[in-house]
């Protein structure tokens, strides 16, 4: 066999070596990123990875596109933190798989990703991204109101839920008789004075009928959350059916007579007491 086609040949197995190596060095890589976390908490964020025989060459962290912290084994230290608007990174609950965050605010929500590359010969890399939103809570329960506590048949009754001062701005979720309904339109979004927290408003509308009132009354709720940080109930609002009562056809009533004749008794005393004494004179 000629000279440079065994030494093509030896090249194209070392090469095929190589692949398959890496095809084993570098696989599963994890990330665990909290979906929402509450305004000033320390976060974890970890990226977990399987390199096999393959060394480690470096880990790196950014927010969107801009990096904040790299761990590279080889080098002494071996972090290093990059500055960025809000971000504080706790060097000693960080290491190869770990970042740790502390005194989250909200600019901080948004996409994070993590960079994983092996060592020589491919330095093949891997990323892999997920969000997470900082939350500020309601600092009360949401408010339900309507209009008035007595419907007629026929009437709309109209019902509104609001969730204060919160961001994102709270869901709301509506119960009627116990039972969830869904919202007939999407909750209003206002901006609170600043415009850092939102307000959410949602209105129900409802027929009142038979079938609305159980044994004349209607009991109403609102739920707000916000993914599972916060979920608080208002205050239920118990409605009543407004039925018109009948006249009765019998005439007065025999209570009704007893009170005529209660009230004409002293009077008709009286004309006896005049019509005696002039019997007598």
């Amino acid at each position: 066999m000629p000279h440079f086609i065994l030494r093509w040949l030896t090249r194209l197995v070392f090469h095929l070596y190589l692949c398959a190596d890496w095809a084993q060095s570098l696989r599963g890589v994890r990330l665990d990123v909290p979906e929402a976390v509450l305004t000033g908490d320390r976060v974890r964020l970890a990226c977990d990875y399987d390199l096999e025989h393959a060394a480690l060459y470096s880990i790196k962290w950014y927010r969107g596109e801009e990096e904040f912290y790299r761990f590279v084994p080889k080098e002494s230290p071996p972090t290093r933190v990059f500055p960025l608007p809000g971000i504080h990174v706790d060097i000693s609950l960080s290491d190869a798989r770990n970042v740790t965050l502390l005194d989250v605010q909200k600019q901080l929500t948004g996409f994070y990703k993590c960079e994983v590359s092996a060592d020589a010969p491919l330095f093949h890399t891997e990323i892999k991204s997920a969000s997470m939103t900082v939350v500020d809570i309601p600092a009360e329960e949401p408010m339900l109101t309507v209009d008035k506590f007595r419907y007629a048949t026929g009437e709309q009754i109209q019902a509104n839920c609001t969730s204060k001062a919160s961001y994102p701005a709270a869901n709301l979720t509506w119960f009627v008789n116990g039972q969830q309904v869904p919202s007939p339109s999407p909750a209003l979004i206002f901006p609170e004075p600043g415009g850092s927290l939102e307000t959410s408003r949602s209105t129900l509308e409802l027929e009142a009928d038979s079938a609305t009132f159980r044994d004349t009354k209607l009991r109403l709720r609102c739920e707000a959350w916000l993914f599972k940080l916060y979920r608080r109930s208002s205050e239920e609002l118990e409605l009543r059916e407004d039925t018109p009562q009948l006249a009765s056809v019998l005439g007065p009533s025999i209570a009704d007579a007893s009170v005529r004749l209660e009230v004409s008794t002293p009077v008709l005393f009286v004309i006896l007491c005049i019509l005696w004494m002039v019997a007598c004179r």
